[in-house]
Protein backbone atom coordinates (compact mmCIF):
# COMPACT_ATOMS: atom_id res chain seq x y z
CA UNK A 1 0.00 0.00 0.00
CA UNK A 2 1.07 3.57 -0.63
CA UNK A 3 1.41 6.16 2.13
CA UNK A 4 -2.16 7.44 1.77
CA UNK A 5 -3.65 3.96 2.01
CA UNK A 6 -1.48 3.11 5.00
CA UNK A 7 -2.58 6.33 6.70
CA UNK A 8 -6.25 5.74 5.95
CA UNK A 9 -5.96 2.09 7.01
CA UNK A 10 -5.38 3.38 10.55
CA UNK A 11 -8.37 5.70 10.27
CA UNK A 12 -10.58 2.84 9.07
CA UNK A 13 -9.43 0.67 11.98
CA UNK A 14 -10.43 3.46 14.34
CA UNK A 15 -13.73 3.82 12.49
CA UNK A 16 -14.59 0.24 13.46
CA UNK A 17 -13.38 0.41 17.06
CA UNK A 18 -15.55 0.43 20.15
CA UNK A 19 -14.87 3.67 21.98
CA UNK A 20 -14.32 3.86 25.71
CA UNK A 21 -16.55 5.90 27.99
CA UNK A 22 -13.61 8.29 28.47
CA UNK A 23 -13.35 8.95 24.73
CA UNK A 24 -17.08 9.61 24.50
CA UNK A 25 -16.89 11.91 27.52
CA UNK A 26 -14.04 13.87 25.94
CA UNK A 27 -15.93 14.30 22.67
CA UNK A 28 -18.99 15.54 24.55
CA UNK A 29 -16.81 17.97 26.53
CA UNK A 30 -15.18 19.33 23.37
CA UNK A 31 -18.57 19.54 21.65
CA UNK A 32 -20.11 21.59 24.47
CA UNK A 33 -17.03 23.79 24.66
CA UNK A 34 -17.18 24.48 20.92
CA UNK A 35 -20.88 25.32 21.00
CA UNK A 36 -20.36 27.68 23.95
CA UNK A 37 -17.49 29.47 22.25
CA UNK A 38 -19.44 29.69 18.98
CA UNK A 39 -22.47 31.19 20.75
CA UNK A 40 -20.26 33.86 22.31
CA UNK A 41 -18.35 34.45 19.09
CA UNK A 42 -21.50 34.78 17.03
CA UNK A 43 -22.84 37.45 19.38
CA UNK A 44 -19.71 39.53 18.80
CA UNK A 45 -19.82 39.34 14.99
CA UNK A 46 -23.56 38.84 14.56
CA UNK A 47 -24.07 41.89 12.33
CA UNK A 48 -21.22 40.89 10.01
CA UNK A 49 -22.48 37.32 9.77
CA UNK A 50 -25.98 38.55 8.95
CA UNK A 51 -24.43 40.78 6.29
CA UNK A 52 -22.75 37.73 4.75
CA UNK A 53 -26.08 35.91 4.59
CA UNK A 54 -27.72 38.93 2.98
CA UNK A 55 -24.94 39.31 0.43
CA UNK A 56 -25.21 35.62 -0.37
CA UNK A 57 -29.01 35.91 -0.56
CA UNK A 58 -28.84 32.70 1.42
CA UNK A 59 -31.96 30.62 1.86
CA UNK A 60 -32.47 27.20 3.36
CA UNK A 61 -33.55 25.35 6.47
CA UNK A 62 -30.45 25.41 8.67
CA UNK A 63 -29.76 27.79 11.55
CA UNK A 64 -26.14 28.80 12.13
CA UNK A 65 -25.10 28.75 15.78
CA UNK A 66 -26.38 31.88 17.51
CA UNK A 67 -28.83 32.87 14.75
CA UNK A 68 -32.61 32.65 14.51
CA UNK A 69 -32.82 32.88 10.71
CA UNK A 70 -32.29 29.91 8.47
CA UNK A 71 -29.91 29.65 5.54
CA UNK A 72 -28.24 27.10 3.29
CA UNK A 73 -26.32 24.21 4.78
CA UNK A 74 -23.05 25.47 3.31
CA UNK A 75 -23.54 28.98 4.70
CA UNK A 76 -24.42 27.61 8.14
CA UNK A 77 -21.23 25.54 8.17
CA UNK A 78 -19.18 28.57 7.14
CA UNK A 79 -20.68 30.91 9.75
CA UNK A 80 -20.29 28.29 12.46
CA UNK A 81 -16.58 28.19 11.64
CA UNK A 82 -16.31 31.97 11.92
CA UNK A 83 -18.12 32.06 15.25
CA UNK A 84 -16.27 29.13 16.81
CA UNK A 85 -12.81 30.61 16.19
CA UNK A 86 -13.41 34.35 16.48
CA UNK A 87 -12.78 34.75 20.21
CA UNK A 88 -9.66 32.52 20.37
CA UNK A 89 -11.30 30.37 23.04
CA UNK A 90 -11.60 27.12 21.08
CA UNK A 91 -9.50 24.08 21.91
CA UNK A 92 -6.30 22.95 20.23
CA UNK A 93 -3.39 20.51 20.12
CA UNK A 94 0.14 21.66 20.80
CA UNK A 95 1.66 18.79 18.80
CA UNK A 96 -0.16 19.82 15.64
CA UNK A 97 -0.50 23.55 16.39
CA UNK A 98 -4.14 23.30 15.30
CA UNK A 99 -7.64 23.99 16.59
CA UNK A 100 -9.46 20.80 15.54
CA UNK A 101 -12.90 21.07 17.16
CA UNK A 102 -14.07 24.39 15.71
CA UNK A 103 -14.02 23.41 12.01
CA UNK A 104 -15.02 19.81 12.70
CA UNK A 105 -18.16 20.51 14.74
CA UNK A 106 -19.03 23.51 12.57
CA UNK A 107 -19.69 21.01 9.79
CA UNK A 108 -20.89 17.96 11.72
CA UNK A 109 -23.63 19.69 13.75
CA UNK A 110 -25.71 21.12 10.87
CA UNK A 111 -25.19 17.96 8.81
CA UNK A 112 -26.34 15.85 11.75
CA UNK A 113 -29.47 17.99 12.03
CA UNK A 114 -30.27 17.78 8.33
CA UNK A 115 -29.63 14.04 8.11
CA UNK A 116 -31.11 13.06 11.50
CA UNK A 117 -27.82 11.43 12.49
CA UNK A 118 -27.76 9.25 15.60
CA UNK A 119 -25.25 9.98 18.35
CA UNK A 120 -23.24 6.79 17.74
CA UNK A 121 -22.59 7.90 14.15
CA UNK A 122 -21.88 11.49 15.18
CA UNK A 123 -19.35 10.19 17.70
CA UNK A 124 -17.67 7.98 15.08
CA UNK A 125 -17.39 10.88 12.64
CA UNK A 126 -15.92 13.15 15.30
CA UNK A 127 -13.31 10.60 16.45
CA UNK A 128 -12.16 9.85 12.87
CA UNK A 129 -12.13 13.55 11.99
CA UNK A 130 -9.98 14.32 15.01
CA UNK A 131 -7.57 11.47 14.28
CA UNK A 132 -7.14 12.60 10.67
CA UNK A 133 -6.47 16.28 11.25
CA UNK A 134 -4.32 15.88 14.37
CA UNK A 135 -2.13 13.13 12.94
CA UNK A 136 -1.55 14.99 9.69
CA UNK A 137 -0.70 18.25 11.46
CA UNK A 138 1.47 16.63 14.12
CA UNK A 139 3.44 14.70 11.50
CA UNK A 140 4.43 17.91 9.67
CA UNK A 141 5.35 20.17 12.59
CA UNK A 142 7.26 22.35 13.17
CA UNK A 143 8.03 22.63 9.46
CA UNK A 144 4.48 23.28 8.27
CA UNK A 145 3.91 26.15 10.70
CA UNK A 146 7.37 27.59 10.07
CA UNK A 147 6.67 27.65 6.32
CA UNK A 148 3.79 30.05 6.96
CA UNK A 149 0.83 27.70 6.71
CA UNK A 150 -2.13 27.95 9.09
CA UNK A 151 -2.56 24.30 10.17
CA UNK A 152 -6.18 24.81 11.24
CA UNK A 153 -6.95 25.84 7.69
CA UNK A 154 -4.95 23.13 5.96
CA UNK A 155 -5.01 19.99 8.11
CA UNK A 156 -8.49 20.44 9.56
CA UNK A 157 -9.91 20.50 6.03
CA UNK A 158 -8.81 16.87 5.76
CA UNK A 159 -10.26 16.01 9.16
CA UNK A 160 -13.61 17.58 8.34
CA UNK A 161 -13.85 15.72 5.03
CA UNK A 162 -13.20 12.36 6.71
CA UNK A 163 -15.41 13.18 9.69
CA UNK A 164 -18.37 14.09 7.48
CA UNK A 165 -18.03 11.00 5.28
CA UNK A 166 -17.66 8.65 8.25
CA UNK A 167 -20.54 10.24 10.21
CA UNK A 168 -22.85 9.86 7.22
CA UNK A 169 -21.92 6.19 6.92
CA UNK A 170 -20.32 6.27 3.50
CA UNK A 171 -18.10 3.44 2.23
CA UNK A 172 -14.35 3.54 2.83
CA UNK A 173 -13.77 4.19 -0.86
CA UNK A 174 -15.89 7.33 -0.67
CA UNK A 175 -14.09 8.42 2.49
CA UNK A 176 -10.80 8.10 0.61
CA UNK A 177 -12.09 10.21 -2.28
CA UNK A 178 -13.27 12.82 0.23
CA UNK A 179 -9.83 12.81 1.84
CA UNK A 180 -8.20 13.08 -1.58
CA UNK A 181 -10.37 16.04 -2.58
CA UNK A 182 -9.50 17.74 0.70
CA UNK A 183 -5.77 17.20 0.12
CA UNK A 184 -5.85 19.01 -3.21
CA UNK A 185 -7.99 21.93 -1.97
CA UNK A 186 -6.73 22.66 1.55
CA UNK A 187 -5.04 26.04 2.00
CA UNK A 188 -4.50 28.86 4.47
CA UNK A 189 -1.77 31.36 5.31
CA UNK A 190 -0.49 32.64 8.65
CA UNK A 191 -0.55 36.13 7.15
CA UNK A 192 -3.88 36.27 8.99
CA UNK A 193 -1.90 36.97 12.18
CA UNK A 194 -0.50 40.29 11.01
CA UNK A 195 -1.45 43.88 12.00
CA UNK A 196 -5.16 44.70 11.59
CA UNK A 197 -6.22 41.38 10.04
CA UNK A 198 -9.45 39.80 11.30
CA UNK A 199 -9.22 36.83 8.96
CA UNK A 200 -7.93 34.10 11.28
CA UNK A 201 -11.48 32.79 11.85
CA UNK A 202 -12.02 32.96 8.09
CA UNK A 203 -9.40 30.23 7.73
CA UNK A 204 -11.30 28.09 10.22
CA UNK A 205 -14.58 28.70 8.41
CA UNK A 206 -12.99 27.78 5.07
CA UNK A 207 -11.63 24.54 6.55
CA UNK A 208 -15.14 23.57 7.64
CA UNK A 209 -16.62 24.50 4.27
CA UNK A 210 -13.84 22.98 2.15
CA UNK A 211 -13.96 19.74 4.13
CA UNK A 212 -17.72 19.53 3.67
CA UNK A 213 -17.48 20.25 -0.07
CA UNK A 214 -14.71 17.67 -0.44
CA UNK A 215 -17.01 15.06 1.06
CA UNK A 216 -19.86 16.12 -1.25
CA UNK A 217 -17.60 15.87 -4.31
CA UNK A 218 -16.67 12.33 -3.32
CA UNK A 219 -20.26 11.27 -2.70
CA UNK A 220 -21.26 12.76 -6.07
CA UNK A 221 -18.82 10.35 -7.73
CA UNK A 222 -15.74 12.50 -8.36
CA UNK A 223 -12.66 10.31 -7.89
CA UNK A 224 -9.53 11.90 -6.49
CA UNK A 225 -5.86 10.99 -7.06
CA UNK A 226 -5.08 7.63 -5.46
CA UNK A 227 -1.95 8.98 -3.72
CA UNK A 228 -2.73 12.57 -2.60
CA UNK A 229 -0.30 12.59 0.33
CA UNK A 230 2.92 11.32 -1.25
CA UNK A 231 5.02 12.29 -4.28
CA UNK A 232 6.72 15.43 -5.54
CA UNK A 233 3.46 17.38 -5.72
CA UNK A 234 1.65 15.53 -2.96
CA UNK A 235 0.14 17.28 0.06
CA UNK A 236 3.09 16.49 2.36
CA UNK A 237 5.82 17.66 -0.05
CA UNK A 238 3.95 20.86 -0.84
CA UNK A 239 3.12 21.71 2.77
CA UNK A 240 6.29 20.73 4.62
CA UNK A 241 10.02 20.23 4.18
CA UNK A 242 9.86 17.12 6.37
CA UNK A 243 7.36 14.87 8.09
CA UNK A 244 7.23 12.02 10.61
CA UNK A 245 5.87 8.94 8.88
CA UNK A 246 5.45 7.03 12.13
CA UNK A 247 2.91 9.58 13.37
CA UNK A 248 0.98 9.11 10.13
CA UNK A 249 0.96 5.32 9.97
CA UNK A 250 2.13 3.94 13.32
CA UNK A 251 -0.12 2.20 15.82
CA UNK A 252 -0.91 3.96 19.10
CA UNK A 253 -2.46 2.86 22.38
CA UNK A 254 -4.32 6.16 22.53
CA UNK A 255 -6.40 8.37 20.27
CA UNK A 256 -5.04 11.75 19.27
CA UNK A 257 -8.14 13.53 20.57
CA UNK A 258 -6.79 12.68 24.04
CA UNK A 259 -4.02 15.22 23.34
CA UNK A 260 -6.42 18.16 22.99
CA UNK A 261 -6.14 21.13 25.34
CA UNK A 262 -8.91 23.55 26.26
CA UNK A 263 -8.55 27.29 26.64
CA UNK A 264 -9.62 29.22 29.74
CA UNK A 265 -8.28 32.54 28.38
CA UNK A 266 -9.48 34.52 25.36
CA UNK A 267 -6.18 34.71 23.49
CA UNK A 268 -3.87 32.59 21.39
CA UNK A 269 -2.64 29.50 23.23
CA UNK A 270 0.94 30.67 22.80
CA UNK A 271 0.13 33.42 25.32
CA UNK A 272 -1.30 31.18 28.04
CA UNK A 273 1.88 30.12 29.89
CA UNK A 274 2.81 33.80 30.16
CA UNK A 275 -0.67 34.76 31.38
CA UNK A 276 -0.58 32.18 34.17
CA UNK A 277 2.93 33.19 35.19
CA UNK A 278 1.68 36.78 35.48
CA UNK A 279 -1.23 35.68 37.64
CA UNK A 280 1.24 34.00 40.00
CA UNK A 281 3.46 37.09 40.11
CA UNK A 282 0.48 39.25 41.09
CA UNK A 283 0.13 37.15 44.25
CA UNK A 284 3.55 38.18 45.55
CA UNK A 285 3.38 40.35 48.63
CA UNK A 286 4.22 43.95 47.85
CA UNK A 287 3.82 43.60 44.09
CA UNK A 288 2.80 46.95 42.57
CA UNK A 289 1.83 47.20 38.91
CA UNK A 290 2.75 50.89 38.78
CA UNK A 291 6.32 50.17 39.86
CA UNK A 292 7.21 47.86 36.93
CA UNK A 293 10.35 48.85 35.05
CA UNK A 294 10.37 46.09 32.45
CA UNK A 295 9.23 42.53 31.79
CA UNK A 296 11.28 39.76 30.21
CA UNK A 297 9.60 36.66 28.78
CA UNK A 298 11.85 33.72 27.96
CA UNK A 299 10.16 31.07 25.85
CA UNK A 300 10.44 28.90 22.73
CA UNK A 301 11.56 30.49 19.48
CA UNK A 302 8.49 29.42 17.49
CA UNK A 303 6.59 32.51 18.70
CA UNK A 304 9.16 34.97 17.36
CA UNK A 305 7.86 36.94 14.42
CA UNK A 306 4.28 35.76 15.00
CA UNK A 307 3.30 36.53 18.60
CA UNK A 308 5.98 38.89 19.96
CA UNK A 309 4.68 42.12 18.40
CA UNK A 310 3.85 45.18 20.52
CA UNK A 311 1.92 47.31 18.05
CA UNK A 312 -1.68 46.54 19.01
CA UNK A 313 -4.22 47.36 16.30
CA UNK A 314 -7.52 46.18 17.72
CA UNK A 315 -9.02 43.12 19.37
CA UNK A 316 -7.75 40.48 16.94
CA UNK A 317 -4.24 41.87 17.22
CA UNK A 318 -4.40 41.92 21.02
CA UNK A 319 -5.41 38.26 21.21
CA UNK A 320 -2.34 37.24 19.20
CA UNK A 321 0.21 39.29 21.17
CA UNK A 322 2.25 37.87 24.06
CA UNK A 323 3.38 41.36 25.21
CA UNK A 324 -0.21 42.63 25.40
CA UNK A 325 -1.37 39.43 27.10
CA UNK A 326 1.35 39.89 29.72
CA UNK A 327 0.41 43.52 30.23
CA UNK A 328 -3.30 42.83 30.64
CA UNK A 329 -2.74 39.82 32.91
CA UNK A 330 -0.37 41.72 35.18
CA UNK A 331 -2.65 44.76 35.29
CA UNK A 332 -6.09 43.19 35.68
CA UNK A 333 -5.46 39.65 36.91
CA UNK A 334 -7.86 38.49 34.19
CA UNK A 335 -7.71 37.30 30.58
CA UNK A 336 -11.29 36.90 29.46
CA UNK A 337 -13.21 38.23 26.49
CA UNK A 338 -13.52 41.69 28.01
CA UNK A 339 -9.78 42.09 28.61
CA UNK A 340 -9.01 41.68 24.89
CA UNK A 341 -11.60 44.22 23.78
CA UNK A 342 -12.25 47.93 24.26
CA UNK A 343 -11.44 49.86 26.34
CA UNK A 344 -8.41 47.71 27.20
CA UNK A 345 -6.96 47.39 23.69
CA UNK A 346 -6.57 51.16 23.40
CA UNK A 347 -5.75 51.91 27.04
CA UNK A 348 -2.57 54.03 27.07
CA UNK A 349 -1.28 52.61 30.36
CA UNK A 350 -1.71 49.06 29.14
CA UNK A 351 -0.11 49.82 25.78
CA UNK A 352 2.81 51.53 27.51
CA UNK A 353 3.40 48.40 29.59
CA UNK A 354 3.05 46.26 26.46
CA UNK A 355 6.02 48.10 24.95
CA UNK A 356 8.11 47.27 28.03
CA UNK A 357 7.65 43.52 27.56
CA UNK A 358 10.50 41.81 25.71
CA UNK A 359 10.26 38.28 24.29
CA UNK A 360 13.53 36.34 24.36
CA UNK A 361 13.81 32.98 22.55
CA UNK A 362 15.59 30.12 24.31
CA UNK A 363 17.23 27.20 22.56
CA UNK A 364 16.75 25.02 25.66
CA UNK A 365 13.04 25.78 25.90
CA UNK A 366 12.64 25.35 22.15
CA UNK A 367 13.97 21.80 22.43
CA UNK A 368 11.07 20.94 24.76
CA UNK A 369 8.45 21.74 22.10
CA UNK A 370 5.95 20.16 21.47
CA UNK A 371 6.02 18.10 24.67
CA UNK A 372 6.09 21.33 26.65
CA UNK A 373 5.59 24.96 25.66
CA UNK A 374 7.25 26.71 28.56
CA UNK A 375 7.39 30.38 29.47
CA UNK A 376 9.44 32.14 32.14
CA UNK A 377 8.20 35.60 33.06
CA UNK A 378 10.60 37.89 34.94
CA UNK A 379 9.31 41.25 36.16
CA UNK A 380 11.87 43.86 37.20
CA UNK A 381 10.63 46.70 39.40
CA UNK A 382 11.92 50.28 39.44
CA UNK A 383 13.58 49.66 42.81
CA UNK A 384 15.46 46.65 41.45
CA UNK A 385 13.30 43.92 42.96
CA UNK A 386 12.50 41.01 40.67
CA UNK A 387 9.63 38.56 40.48
CA UNK A 388 9.90 35.42 38.36
CA UNK A 389 7.56 32.53 37.58
CA UNK A 390 7.73 29.57 35.19
CA UNK A 391 4.75 27.72 33.68
CA UNK A 392 5.18 24.41 31.86
CA UNK A 393 1.59 23.21 31.45
CA UNK A 394 -0.97 26.02 31.54
CA UNK A 395 -4.51 25.25 32.64
CA UNK A 396 -6.40 23.19 30.10
CA UNK A 397 -3.55 21.01 28.86
CA UNK A 398 -4.17 17.23 29.12
CA UNK A 399 -1.58 17.24 31.92
CA UNK A 400 -3.49 20.03 33.71
CA UNK A 401 -7.11 19.67 32.55
CA UNK A 402 -10.12 21.79 33.32
CA UNK A 403 -12.39 20.20 35.90
CA UNK A 404 -16.05 19.46 35.16
CA UNK A 405 -16.98 22.52 37.22
CA UNK A 406 -14.52 24.68 35.29
CA UNK A 407 -15.86 23.42 31.98
CA UNK A 408 -19.40 24.30 33.00
CA UNK A 409 -18.30 27.70 34.34
CA UNK A 410 -16.64 28.49 31.02
CA UNK A 411 -19.72 27.40 29.07
CA UNK A 412 -21.97 29.45 31.31
CA UNK A 413 -19.85 32.56 30.84
CA UNK A 414 -19.88 32.10 27.07
CA UNK A 415 -23.65 31.59 26.96
CA UNK A 416 -24.32 34.60 29.15
CA UNK A 417 -21.99 36.67 26.95
CA UNK A 418 -24.22 35.61 24.06
CA UNK A 419 -27.30 36.85 25.90
CA UNK A 420 -28.71 33.49 27.06
CA UNK A 421 -30.20 33.00 30.50
CA UNK A 422 -28.44 30.82 33.05
CA UNK A 423 -31.38 28.40 32.90
CA UNK A 424 -31.09 28.08 29.11
CA UNK A 425 -27.30 27.70 29.31
CA UNK A 426 -27.60 24.89 31.85
CA UNK A 427 -30.16 23.09 29.69
CA UNK A 428 -27.93 23.27 26.60
CA UNK A 429 -24.88 22.07 28.51
CA UNK A 430 -26.75 19.09 29.94
CA UNK A 431 -28.22 18.26 26.52
CA UNK A 432 -24.76 18.06 24.98
CA UNK A 433 -22.89 16.38 27.81
CA UNK A 434 -25.36 13.90 29.33
CA UNK A 435 -28.29 13.10 27.00
CA UNK A 436 -27.92 9.81 25.10
CA UNK A 437 -29.23 11.30 21.86
CA UNK A 438 -28.63 15.07 22.08
CA UNK A 439 -31.12 17.10 20.08
CA UNK A 440 -29.12 19.77 18.26
CA UNK A 441 -32.32 21.44 17.10
CA UNK A 442 -33.05 22.63 20.63
CA UNK A 443 -29.69 24.22 21.28
CA UNK A 444 -30.24 27.78 20.06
Amino acid sequence: MGLTDRFLDNIFKIRRMSYSSNVESLVRTYLADTVGVALAGSSDIFDKEERILNLQQSTGSVKPIGHNRTCSLADAIFLNGLSAHFLELDDGVRYGVIHPSAPLFSALIPLAIENKVQWVDFLRGAVCGYETSIRIASAMQPYHYSAGYHPTATCCTLGVAVGVAVMLGWDDSVVKDAFSAACISASGSLKVLEDVSQLKPYNCAKAALNGYMSAMMAKAGFAGPSEPLDGDIGFLKMMSSSYNEDILTGDRDYLYLEKIYQKPYASCRHTHPEIEACFKIRLNSGFNIEAIERVKVTTYKGVIGKHDFKDIRGESSARMSIPFSVAVALTTGKAGIAEFAEPYVSDKTLLDLTHRVDIVPSEDLSKLVPDKRVAIVEVTMKDGRQYSEIVEYPKGEPENPLSDAENYAKFLSMAIHAGLSEHKAEAIFKELTTVNEPNFNTIW
